[in-house]
This record gives C-alpha cells, sequence and structure tokens, in this order.
C-alpha cells in the first residue's frame, strides 16, 4: 500500500478551463456598457443567466465571435451583477470575473460591481495609478418568511367524499446571512449564520411551527389560540430562537434543535506561491471537475453534525505556469471523509496542462483511526486525460479503489454501514485488497463537429464495479436528492454505451437525438450481490437489473425551432419524447405489463414581448409516464408582467395505468394558481402568493418557493428523500392535498 500511495503522489494533473473576460464603459448618462467575452469558441450555444435575467428563467444568448461568444448589457451604473455561462446546457463559472460570490450550492458566482469597473476604466484611461489593494467584504443574504394552511381535499377514511378539510396552519422561516469576499491582499474570506432553519410544509420539512395543527380525527393538536400566542410571544420576546426551534442546546445536540448555529465558515488567504483555503460545518469544497468527472462535489459538507472540517492547500499563480505548461497541486486533509465530520480523510490533485492535452490524477481516503492517515478503510486513485485526436476530442477518466482494514468498519446492517460512511455512497459490501472487475469504475467521450457546426455527435462508454465508490462526491441517501456519482458513473454493476447528437435541419431547427444502451457488467456473484442491493423498488437504487440477462435501451428525441422569424419577435418552441425497452419479462414495466414503455414527453413555446400588458409568456406541457399506477399529464403557462410581476397557471391530469394495482383514481384532476412579485423597496425582495390543489408546481420552501419546480417540461418531484425514495414523486405530489401560501423572499 505504501507503494500505492507512493505512486499516486508521483502523478501529476490539471485541469483545462476556458475564461471569460469582462469590461465596463461609462456611456456617461448615468449607464454604462458591460461586454462579457466567453473564450470557448467550440461551444454549441451559450447564454448568460444572472440576477438581470432572473437567472436561467430568462437566460439571455451570447453572439459567437471569432474566439469565443460575447454578450453586451446596457445598465445604470449603480448596478451589482452576479451571473453564470450555461454553455451547451452545463451551469460553468466564468473562472476570470472581476470578482466572485458564493452560489449558495458550493461553487462560485461571477461578480460585476458596475459602477467600481468604470471609475477603475475612467481612471486607467486617465492614466492613474493603480491603488493599493483594499478591503472587499460583501453582505448577502438568502432569507424567507411565509404561512401555509395544509388542507386535505377529501376525507381520511373515504377518499372518494371530496372536499377542503383543513389539516393544520404552519409559519415557516429561513435565513441564512453571509459576509464574502477579500480582506487586504486578496486573502478571500467567507462566513455564513444560519438564524432560521424552519420549515413550512409537514410532508417535506422536519419541524414546524404550528399555528394550528389537527389529528387524522379532526381533533386540535395545536388550537389556533395556542398557535397565535406562540407566535405573539415568540416574536415579540425572543424572535431568533423561535423562528430557530431552539429546543436544545446541550453539547450533544447536532442542530437544528441549538439555532441559531454557525452554518458555513471557510476563509483563507491567496498568496503568489500557495493558497489557503479551510472550512467548517456546512461549507462546501470549491467544486473540482477538469476532466470528464467532478471528482470533489460542491455538495459535500465539511461536517453537518458540527464538527470537523477541511484545510485546502493549492498552487498560487506564481508557480503554476512553467514554460508552456500550467501545472497543479491540490493538498486537502480534512475530518469530512464522511460528509458528519466524524471521519478523517484526505484528497490530493495533481496535474498538467500542456500544448492542447491535460492530464489529472487524484488520490482520495477514508481513515478509521483517531489521527490522519491512520489505519485507511478506502484508497481512491482517479486519473483522466483529455485532448484532440484528428480533430475529434477525446477524454477519458477512471476509477480505481482499494479497501483495507475491513474488520475495523461495520460488517452489519445496511443502515449500520451507510451510517458509519456517512449516508452517501452506493457500495457498502467491500473486499479487502484490490479486484479488477469490482473495483474499478471509468469513462470516456469521443466528440466531433462537422465543419459550419451543422452537425456534432459524442460517443459515450462507461462502467462502473460491484463495489466501486468516489469519496467526496454525493450518492443518493441523506443528500437531499442529489446523486452526482450514480449520474456520472451509472449504477453498481453497469455498463452503458450512448450516443448524444444534433443536426442543424434547417434555418433555426435543430434535431436532437440520444440513444443508449445499459446492461450488467459481469454476472459472477450475481445473486449474493442481488439480495443486497436488488429488487428494492427504490427510484434511487443502487441496482438497475432484476434479471442477469436484461439489457435496457433508452432513446431521447428532441427538436428545437427559432419562430422569431415567423412570428415577428423573439419566440420558439422546444419538444422532446423518451421510450425505454427491456429485453428481460423480470425487467418490464408493471403498469402496462410490457417491455417497452413511452416514458416522458415535453413542449415548451415560448413567446417575448406578447403586447404591452404581457413581457413574455411560456407554456410547458409534460408527460410522466414512470410511475406503475399512473400517467400524469401536467400543463402550466407562466406569463412575466409589467412592474415585475410574474403568474402561472397549471393543471394536471391523472389516469390509471393499464395494470395499476389501485382500485380507484381518487385525484385526477388537479390545478394551481400563484402570483409573485419583486418589490423595488426593503432590498428588493419577492413577494409571492398561491393556491396549489391535488397538484404542487413549485419548488420547496426552502428552495424559493415562488419557483417553478421543473424535470424536462414537466411538473418534477420534490427533493424531500425517504431514505433512497422521494417521500413524494412527480406524480405523488400533493396528491389529496391543497395549500394556500404567502411569503417573502430575499435574494441580496
Amino acid at each position: 500500500m505504501k507503494k500505492l500511495i507512493a505512486f499516486i503522489a508521483a502523478l501529476l494533473v490539471v485541469g483545462t478551463a476556458v475564461f471569460a473576460d469582462v469590461s465596463v464603459k461609462d456611456l456617461g448618462d448615468g449607464t454604462a456598457e458591460v461586454t462579457f467575452f466567453y473564450g470557448n469558441p467550440r461551444a454549441t450555444e451559450v447564454v448568460i443567466a444572472g440576477t438581470w435575467t432572473d437567472w436561467q428563467n430568462a437566460a439571455e444568448p451570447m453572439t459567437k465571435v471569432e474566439k469565443g461568444w460575447e454578450y453586451k448589457k446596457v445598465l445604470p451604473v449603480a448596478t451589482e451583477m452576479r451571473y453564470k455561462f450555461i454553455s451547451d446546457g452545463n451551469w460553468t463559472t466564468d473562472l476570470k470575473a472581476p470578482d466572485f460570490v458564493d452560489d449558495g450550492f458550493g461553487g462560485k458566482n461571477g461578480f460585476v460591481d458596475v459602477a467600481a469597473m468604470a471609475a477603475a476604466s475612467k481612471a486607467a484611461a486617465a492614466g492613474a495609478s493603480a491603488a493599493a489593494p483594499s478591503a472587499k467584504i460583501k453582505f448577502m443574504t438568502w432569507s424567507m418568511i411565509g404561512t401555509q394552511a395544509q388542507f386535505r381535499t377529501s376525507a381520511v377514511t373515504d377518499a372518494s367524499k371530496k372536499g377542503l378539510s383543513m389539516d393544520n396552519a404552519t409559519i415557516g422561516a429561513k435565513s441564512y446571512s453571509k459576509l464574502t469576499g477579500n480582506f487586504i491582499g486578496n486573502n478571500p474570506f467567507f462566513v455564513e449564520l444560519a438564524l432560521a432553519e424552519t420549515g413550512l410544509d409537514p410532508v417535506q420539512d422536519g419541524g414546524q411551527l404550528y399555528l394550528r395543527d389537527l389529528d387524522e380525527a379532526g381533533t386540535d393538536v395545536v388550537t389556533w389560540n395556542q398557535g397565535l400566542i406562540d407566535l405573539v410571544n415568540g416574536l415579540a420576546g425572543h424572535p431568533v430562537s423561535y423562528l430557530a426551534r431552539t429546543t436544545d442546546n446541550s453539547e450533544t445536540s447536532a442542530g437544528p434543535g441549538s439555532n441559531p448555529f454557525l452554518g458555513h465558515l471557510k476563509f483563507g488567504f491567496n498568496t503568489r506561491y500557495v493558497n489557503y483555503l479551510t472550512g467548517f460545518n456546512y461549507a462546501k469544497p470549491e467544486i473540482s471537475k477538469s476532466i470528464l468527472l467532478t471528482t470533489v462535489d460542491g455538495n459535500w459538507d465539511a461536517g453537518y453534525q458540527h464538527m470537523g472540517g477541511f484545510n485546502v492547500f493549492s498552487l498560487g499563480d506564481g508557480l503554476r505556469q512553467i514554460g508552456d505548461a500550467k501545472i497543479n497541486f491540490v493538498f486537502a486533509p480534512n475530518k469530512s471523509a464522511d460528509r458528519k465530520g466524524t471521519k478523517y480523510g484526505l484528497w490530493t490533485i495533481a496535474g498538467v496542462e500542456a500544448g492542447g492535452v491535460a492530464a489529472e490524477a487524484q488520490y482520495n481516503a477514508f481513515y478509521t483511526g483517531e489521527t490522519l492517515f491512520s489505519k485507511p478503510f478506502e484508497h481512491d486513485v482517479i486519473v483522466g486525460a483529455k485532448g484532440k485526436v484528428a480533430g475529434v476530442d477525446v477524454a477519458a477518466q477512471a476509477v480505481v479503489n482499494v479497501y483495507e482494514n475491513l474488520d475495523r468498519v461495520p460488517n452489519g446492517s445496511f443502515w449500520d454501514m451507510m451510517g458509519y460512511t456517512g449516508y452517501s455512497r452506493s457500495a457498502i459490501k467491500f473486499s479487502d485488497g484490490f479486484d479488477p472487475v469490482k473495483h474499478l469504475a471509468g469513462t470516456v467521450q469521443a466528440s466531433y463537429k462537422l465543419p459550419e457546426d451543422f452537425a456534432g455527435f459524442t460517443l459515450g462508454y462507461r462502467f462502473r464495479g460491484l463495489e466501486s465508490n468516489m469519496l467526496y462526491v454525493c450518492d443518493h441517501h441523506n443528500d437531499m436528492g442529489k446523486d452526482t456519482q450514480t449520474a456520472q458513473l451509472g449504477y453498481l454493476n453497469s455498463q452503458r454505451i450512448s450516443l448524444d447528437g444534433y443536426v442543424k435541419a434547417a434555418d433555426g431547427l435543430t434535431v436532437s437525438f440520444a440513444p443508449a444502451m445499459e446492461m450488467p457488467l459481469t454476472v459472477s456473484d450475481w445473486d449474493e450481490y442481488y439480495a443486497l442491493y436488488g429488487n428494492t423498488g427504490l427510484p434511487n437504487g443502487r441496482w438497475n437489473f432484476n434479471s442477469k440477462d436484461s439489457m435496457k435501451l433508452e432513446t431521447r428525441l428532441g427538436a428545437d425551432y427559432d419562430l422569431s422569424s415567423v412570428m415577428g419577435k423573439k419566440s420558439s418552441v422546444s419538444v422532446y419524447g423518451k421510450g425505454k425497452y427491456n429485453t428481460e419479462d423480470a425487467d418490464k414495466f408493471a403498469g402496462y405489463d410490457s417491455s417497452m414503455l413511452f416514458s416522458n414527453a415535453g413542449l415548451k413555446f415560448t413567446v417575448n414581448e406578447v403586447s404591452s400588458a404581457v413581457k413574455a409568456l411560456d407554456f410547458y406541457y409534460g408527460l410522466d409516464n414512470t410511475n406503475d399506477n399512473q400517467m400524469f399529464n401536467t400543463f402550466v403557462v407562466s406569463a412575466a408582467l409589467p412592474m415585475e410581476i410574474r403568474t402561472d397557471v397549471s393543471f394536471a391530469l391523472r389516469s390509471l395505468t393499464p395494470e395499476s394495482s389501485l382500485s380507484d383514481n381518487n385525484y385526477p384532476f388537479g390545478f394551481a394558481i400563484g402570483v409573485s412579485k419583486k418589490i423595488n423597496r426593503m432590498y428588493k425582495p419577492t413577494v409571492y402568493a398561491q393556491f396549489v390543489y391535488d397538484m404542487d408546481p413549485y419548488k420547496n420552501f426552502g428552495d424559493g418557493q415562488d419557483a417553478l419546480n421543473l424535470d424536462g417540461y414537466a411538473v418534477g418531484s420534490k427533493v424531500k428523500y425517504n431514505g433512497d425514495s422521494p417521500a413524494q414523486d412527480a406524480v405523488e405530489v400533493y396528491n389529496g392535498w391543497a395549500a394556500c401560501r404567502l411569503g417573502l423572499r430575499w435574494d441580496l
């Protein structure tokens, strides 16, 4: 093992990056022209999303220029802009932004202070000398407060008896306040205080502040009188601890019962030769993705049980350039290997880029001892490279696992192992040493674009062994639906070949297609592993086959058509459909007793400047046919109105599948209506009101409830998980429930 570690330490790596430039020109009339440049000429489509576009809801296209993509915008000088690029569907941080702010998800948004850049541009034009670096600490908050009355839409004992029956009324508050920026000398600083983490919906959130609560028999658990008295006394006498549900400040309490608590703490310094960053609690590391795989996940906690943390040492700019080559080295000892903060670990990255070719190697470890480097349990080696060969972009990355000291980890139940390792992995059964089939995973892609960008194709292959895992990458359980690992490597013991392509069939028309085939990687030890992982019925399980002979075929066909020239205003229509076929009866689709399924479809129509009263109109239709019992059709119309008002009207139709196990379709119809408005005072909050009935097209309270919750163009499932299974999948979201909501959300 010592030789293995020595070999790993000798490997070099780097991630290639594309850069953007931002310039500001003061127009002298209280406005300024801001120009963004994104230096990736190989991208097919790039849009910019930020605070002035309501992020992706009204993202604006960038223009293709000689060496990349460009976007210009005239704005008042007193404007601050947060932004990211979306390049071919992928969110991309501008690594050459003038400044950065935390995006709330472990990554960074570009930040432009238009007034400061305009002043600097004027000073430079006048020949003024550069000023000494000064501290730039910014305050940000992501806060919301709301109230909800929730009703049953039928009697508990007889679902055929319809009507609205009060079940509960709650008040919720979530508030995260951040100070971020640089001290003098470009030393980064980040601190976040979680002031309130009180949920709103008893189904989706834990721990409510009830204004009223009834049990299933209709008896008051919390009366209106009791709830209102608690509210008045709480807000008048101890608002922070009341809204934070402070119930226990003992040493063993790990929040949110011990609120208010220090939610994130991340700070460090940058010098010419070395950069340093440390994080604690819910602080997230910076995302590492330079070849194909995200190898350090921006959702990974430093230690969510209020212990642990990480240190990250990396090369400063003065050491990264050696001749024509760029090198990179990261060394990150931590007590975050299990996300809870109870196990020591390490990730280290090294690499080089030269001549258009990049190579990367990473070593991760999980230690079972009481100190760093003591009694390792898991070693991950991740190697990869990318470059261009005969005009084809080729990239490959592989993961190698080695396990030891297995006598120190639980060998009992599934949940014993999951709890020990932090509830964020697929594999929970391990073989000592190295097995070339069980302990390997990898992916390779080859991409080619025809001249004039007429068409493009990406051929991919990936595989994952029975015991393959990546540390510091989220995977299902207790990750609130985040499955970065499985999304990249696939299910355990699987292999998949795929083709993604597009053809620009005519002016404004692009046709896309994505066929794929998946099958087991090996059938050795099938029964032993299938008994542990398989046949669970979980939509986010670890196993994807009920038969060792099964092959799963799927395809996605889509078309996007720019209607602007036809309608005389900016408009477009997009459609897609997905189909699946399983070769073995054991993997037939239960709802149709068939090996073939038309699983999903969607349509989106968008038109801008419809009239003086309607600035933009979006229509979404979605079909979700993945539930065994009910087919789900959803229709959403969203209109942007003057004065920054948006309104949504939604409908849902449920129908039983031919082989449904349900005896009756009790809730065939659902609808929702909502309105939101940004108020240009009180630091510009968004206020919203909603009524939902037997469907809920909106995001959870803590995710920004005024925004639509869509999967493709269909209403999506909620992210609150029960084990690995969504507590409510898309079909069952608010099936049998209704609610009235009112809320305020600040994002500044």
